[in-house]
């Protein structure tokens, strides 16, 4: 593989050029707990790449990027990406559990009202079929391992912590820009409050908070769990021993394993569906939907397959 091989905005004196957000789910865990570079949209890029179309994708990598990923430089460019891009990519995989990718969801869907394609990857490099799905049809999630690997295991109890603590972190920096968000640190609950408390992880609950105040109606999560259960700088923390025995590790990932399944659900069910935004299972079906929404944007007519 070519370093460099897309033709993606690279730097914030170019982003303004920004047409297509291609996002979502980053680096995976492989059976044995290994980090590797997630491949699902590659097919995708490479097809906007030989169409010419402007794109960014936040996982930077030597291979595609031709850089490794650095904080000061990339998270101010893909803050900035975003909001000039004029059609989103939102990738789910199986195997990653895309909680701050739900709430961007949330958040776009509602707020910018940009075109948007969420894409329920199948979470396996070289194929290209439906992803997992439950009796009734729902995206499952699925990680590598979870169940049947001591090293996986670990490896997925800590991206568990990880995105626990990150979605009470993001749902915070959200509130700040939606008027009909409230946070609340009240020990007694009141009816139609949003109960988030510090020992569960609570993503399908943080993504319809969002969506609902997204949509204007008023919204009001309360972080149960007392001073006990916030930082210093008042986020709540997800409280979990971070080196549990392992019968305690494998409830808590069936947990885990329970609310990614649950987070999908929810994302089906309440995503709009309508010209400017689709739901699609392969990558196949994304670049079909990237077609039309091209030219509804108007930035492409024809396309080179």
């Amino acid at each position: 593989m070519t370093t460099q091989r897309w033709t993606i905005v690279r730097n914030l004196d170019e982003v303004s050029k920004t047409q297509v957000f291609s996002g979502g789910a980053c680096n995976i865990r492989d059976g044995q707990g290994n980090l590797l570079r997630n491949q699902e949209r590659d097919e995708i890029n490479d097809w906007l790449t030989r169409n010419k179309v402007n794109f960014y994708d936040p996982q930077i990598h030597p291979d595609t990027h031709g850089i490794d990923y650095q904080y000061d430089i990339h998270q101010p460019l893909e803050v900035a990406a975003r909001q000039f891009a004029k059609i989103n990519i939102f990738e789910i995989s199986p195997r990653t559990f895309g909680g701050a990718t739900s709430l961007e969801i949330a958040m776009d869907e509602f707020r910018q009202n940009d075109p948007t394609i969420i894409f329920f990857s199948d979470g396996t490099d070289g194929r290209d079929v439906i992803p997992a799905h439950s009796s009734d049809g729902y995206p499952l999630f699925v990680p590598f391992g979870v169940k049947d690997n001591a090293d996986a295991q670990r490896s997925h109890y800590q991206e568990l912590l990880k995105n626990a603590q990150r979605m009470r972190t993001y749902l915070m920096h959200f509130a700040q820009s939606l008027n009909a968000l409230t946070i609340s640190f009240d020990e007694k609950a009141y009816e139609g409050d949003i109960i988030i408390t510090p020992t569960r992880v609570h993503a399908a609950d943080m993504f319809r908070a969002v969506v609902r105040a997204a949509g204007g109606q008023r919204t009001i999560i309360n972080f149960m769990g007392g001073d006990n259960a916030r930082d210093e700088q008042g986020y709540q923390k997800f409280l979990a021993p971070p080196a549990p025995k392992q019968a305690e590790m494998r409830g808590y990932l069936d947990q885990y394993v329970d609310e990614g399944n649950a987070l999908r659900r929810a994302i089906a069910d309440l995503v709009r569906i309508n010209v400017f935004n689709r739901v699609v299972y392969t990558q196949t079906a994304v670049i079909d939907a990237l077609k039309d929404m091209l030219r509804i944007a108007k930035i492409r007519q024809d396309f080179v397959d």
